[in-house]
This record gives C-alpha cells, sequence and structure tokens, in this order.
C-alpha cells in the first residue's frame, strides 16, 4: 500500500520483492499535437517502487495498453515505460502502460493514478531530455495537463473510432479560384500507411504531415531558418511557417514548386498548434503529435471542413497556407 505526500510517492509498506531493486521509469503525457509532449525521467528508486506497485494493485482496473484509447486532438493518456530491458518488474503490469486512458476499465481510477503521476512533474526536470527544449517542465505545464485530466475523468471522450474509408486515386492539378487569381495545387493520395509504422510515427508531427515531407525530428515550424516561435498564437505560429517557405493562400506557387499542397493551421491558444493538409477526394488528413496519420475529427467525422470540424481545444483557426516544394522544416 501507498501514500501521496506532496508531489511524490512515498512507501509505507513492505515492497514486493521483485520491485527493490527497480532504477527508473520514463513517463510521457500525450497531450499535443506540434510540440513536443511533457516527459520526464523518474529516478527516485522509491518513486519508482510506489507507482510501479500502485499499477500492479489497480492493474486489472486502471492500466491500459498505450494507443489503445482515445487519439483525438488534446489530452489522449499518460504513458509509463520502462528505461532498460532488464528492471525488475511487476508480472502484471506491461513495461509500458498507459494511465488516465479510454483503454482502462474504470477510467476515473485510472485518472486518479494518472494525476498521482503528474502531481510530481517538476521534481524531475533536472533530468534533461531533447523535449525540454520545446516543452520545459514547469508549475504552469503541471497545472494545465491536471486539469486536463481532470476534466477528461468528468466527462470520458464519447469515442469510437471511424471506419477505414477508401482511399482516392491521385489527382495531378486542381484549380482554386481566388478572390480575383486562380492558383493550381496539387491533391495528394491518402496514405496514412506511410506515417503509422514504428519507424515514422512518433518521430514525425502534424507539420511534417502537413509539409508532406518525413524528417524524423518532430519538426518545428520557423526551426530550420532560426524563427521558431514559443507563443502558440496564430500571428507566431504563422510567421515561423512563413519563414520555412510557406505562403498564405492565393498567393500562387509556380509550376517548379510542384507538388503544391493546401495546408490549414489552427491553435490551441497559449499551448500548442496543429496543422492539416487537404487530399485528393477533397476531405483533410492530419496526424496529432505522436499518433497515427488519420483523415477524422475528435467526433470521429472524416474531415470535409477543418474550420467546422470538431478540433478540441484548438480553437483559434488561423488560416490556409500552400506549402511548395522548396519549403524546407526541421
Amino acid at each position: 500500500m501507498t501514500l501521496l505526500t506532496g508531489h511524490c510517492y512515498q512507501q509505507v509498506a513492505r515492497v514486493p520483492q521483485q520491485l527493490r531493486s527497480i532504477g527508473m521509469l520514463r513517463v510521457d503525457v500525450s497531450i499535443f499535437s506540434g510540440r513536443p509532449d511533457p516527459s520526464w525521467i523518474i529516478t527516485d528508486e522509491s518513486a519508482v517502487r510506489s507507482l510501479l506497485s500502485d499499477a500492479a494493485d489497480a492493474a486489472e482496473a486502471a492500466v491500459g495498453i498505450p494507443g489503445a484509447g482515445y487519439d483525438g486532438l488534446g489530452y489522449r493518456e499518460v504513458v509509463v515505460s520502462a528505461v532498460g530491458d532488464d528492471e525488475p518488474w511487476p508480472e502484471s503490469v506491461p513495461r509500458s502502460f498507459a494511465l488516465g486512458t479510454l483503454g482502462a476499465r474504470d477510467v476515473g481510477r485510472s485518472a486518479e493514478l494518472a494525476r498521482r503521476v503528474v502531481e510530481g512533474m517538476t521534481r524531475h526536470a533536472d533530468t534533461r531530455l531533447a523535449e525540454h527544449e520545446r516543452t520545459p517542465l514547469g508549475d504552469d505545464l503541471r497545472e494545465l495537463v491536471l486539469g486536463e485530466i481532470d476534466a477528461f475523468a468528468a466527462e470520458p471522450p464519447a469515442w469510437t473510432r471511424s471506419p477505414a474509408l477508401p482511399a482516392h486515386p491521385l489527382r495531378t492539378t486542381a484549380q482554386e479560384a481566388g478572390p480575383s487569381v486562380t492558383c493550381y495545387i496539387e491533391y495528394g493520395q491518402f496514405n496514412p500507411g506511410f506515417w503509422n509504422t514504428p519507424q515514422v510515427q512518433p518521430k514525425n508531427n502534424c507539420y511534417n504531415y502537413a509539409r508532406n515531407l518525413r524528417t524524423d525530428t518532430f519538426a518545428q515550424p520557423g526551426r530550420a531558418h532560426g524563427a521558431q516561435t514559443g507563443t502558440m498564437a496564430c500571428p507566431n505560429v504563422t510567421q515561423a511557417a512563413l519563414a520555412d517557405g510557406f505562403v498564405r493562400r492565393f498567393q500562387c506557387l509556380p509550376d517548379s514548386e510542384k507538388p503544391r499542397w493546401l495546408t490549414a493551421l489552427v491553435v490551441w491558444p497559449g499551448q500548442d498548434y496543429h496543422w492539416y493538409r487537404l487530399q485528393s477526394g477533397n476531405f483533410w488528413g492530419h496526424k496529432p503529435g505522436q499518433t497515427a496519420a488519420r483523415d477524422y475529427d475528435n467526433s470521429g467525422n472524416r474531415i470535409t471542413n477543418p474550420e467546422t470540424c470538431n478540433r478540441g481545444g484548438y480553437r483559434d483557426f488561423c488560416g490556409y497556407f500552400y506549402a511548395g516544394r522548396s519549403v524546407v522544416i526541421r
């Protein structure tokens, strides 16, 4: 049995023999699309033992498989993983498991455990990860995540995954009539399988998908040109993307820029951004963060209009943009 004190786990009962020499755990909060998700390493052995002991005690009701629950825009789950292949581990708990997830039988209990993990977030900021450059661990971020977990538990999303829908053949060129000009763009075939492999999916985000360019860098607007922004607002993310070579809609691109993709930008004010790309068949594809590419919104409906689809907390629509061949992202 364990007791939560402050923001860390404290052991108050006998520790199972197999957990007495446990090492470290990695925690990833699946919540963002453009920015890297909040991530940290728990190095305190007593905290690790207590977390795993709690998970083992509630495994049947509160533990889920990562990626098996809600996968919409916004908060999805908290993933806890081993950092080595020889760590002592409770038999009832997978070496990578999800808390605060729709994949658990008891969402409320699962969210309670997720909350305990996240409450200790800032205590583990000293173990530096690459993700901390774009998503530093701080009190504001912790409070954001805790609030999202509470809202998730209070009103779990009514979620059913969209059925597989047919792809559409590539249309090489289409016309777009603007107020005073006609532009040409290309429509790409919807091909989520390219993005949804273990080698590609976790390393590429919505910005990669919008540009249709795998970089394996979790690309950020403006980073390739020293114009990256930390302010999650339409004007700031727009300027960063323009620095990479995106142009506003109806600023026509020449044939030398083929393929020219039509994209759309939205923002979760103060927190994150998200991009969509128009596909052949007049619907929109997107890839929220490390999750799978798809063609449906937070209600499970195929996206025919990114301005009106269910985008969760990404409530600010920033506009449409063309991404041509010369756009460089990193």
